[in-house]
């Protein structure tokens, strides 16, 4: 007998995504879409593929890709989305079988208006250094939902994550940069932390700011300790930390609305 599916009473002949939905296998890119696609689509495309071939999920062309997300985004009225695109594993209930193909599934809603700051809980729940899933942009990401929801439940904007040895990691939905003197920090690619676009793109042009970009292993003190600190991705952007555990970060400098400013632009927004 081949296995049944029954959801809410009714059996179902057919179970879309199904390893997606019970397995969260998949793969998703996130990005602002005003008015055409974003600059670095090309990146987060190339990243979504690393991420369908670490878990085995056969990878369309680019160009269907590119196809399906465009025809989305145009559809929807308004010239500012907040785009998210899923590749979703199909295949077997089997935990352990392989993919045998994938869905995309594209969403698109209006995008919301970024803050200006956001403040910092640091989360209880520390994040193991060897886990090679942080690296992906995959559909395991309960981890970072209940963390937001206790952050907003505590007063606070954002949840940030530490490793397991005290390293400062990610928020839930952000890369980490601080800057102290002339030096940019961010936490490296082998912390546990996903590997933004937009951390990229302010990390290859940090010293036309006059930063040396410095990648490593830190604890939190030296990010409670800095200049300033903001946080990225392709939604938001860059935003301003107003403060860590209930300690209140700097004022805004002026050099940070400049590389805010000249960053936007070039993101086309």
């Amino acid at each position: 007998m081949k296995e049944l599916f029954f959801l809410d009473g009714k059996r179902l002949e057919d179970v879309p995504a199904l390893r997606a939905l019970f397995y969260g296998e998949g793969v998703f890119e996130s990005f602002r879409w005003k008015g055409s696609p974003p600059v670095f689509l090309s990146m987060h495309l190339e990243r979504m593929r690393k991420g369908a071939d670490f878990l085995g999920i056969p990878f369309p062309p680019e160009s269907q890709v590119r196809s399906r997300i465009e025809d989305a985004a145009e559809t929807a009225p308004g010239g500012d989305l907040h785009v998210k695109a899923c590749l979703l594993a199909q295949g077997d209930a089997l935990y352990h079988s392989r993919p045998l193909g994938g869905s995309l599934l594209v969403s698109v809603r209006p995008r919301l208006e970024s803050p200006d700051a956001l403040s910092l809980w640091v989360c209880g729940e520390r994040r193991p250094r060897q886990n090679s899933l942080f690296s992906y942009k995959t559909l395991n990401y309960l981890g970072n939902v209940v963390a937001k929801r206790e952050a907003i439940e505590r007063g606070f904007d954002e949840a940030l994550f530490l490793d397991t040895d005290g390293g400062v990691a990610e928020t839930s939905c952000h890369n980490v940069f601080w800057a102290k003197g002339k030096s940019l920090f961010t936490p490296s690619s082998e912390c546990p932390v996903l590997p933004g676009v937009t951390r990229e793109i302010v990390l290859r042009s940090a010293r036309r700011f006059g930063y040396e970009p410095v990648c490593g292993n830190f604890i939190l003190e030296e990010l409670i300790s800095s200049d300033y600190a903001f946080l990225t991705n392709a939604v938001a952007g860059i935003v301003y930390v107003s403060g860590v555990d209930g300690d209140t970060m700097s004022s805004v400098p002026r050099s940070y609305e400049v590389m805010r400013e000249s960053l936007l632009s070039e993101f086309g927004w």
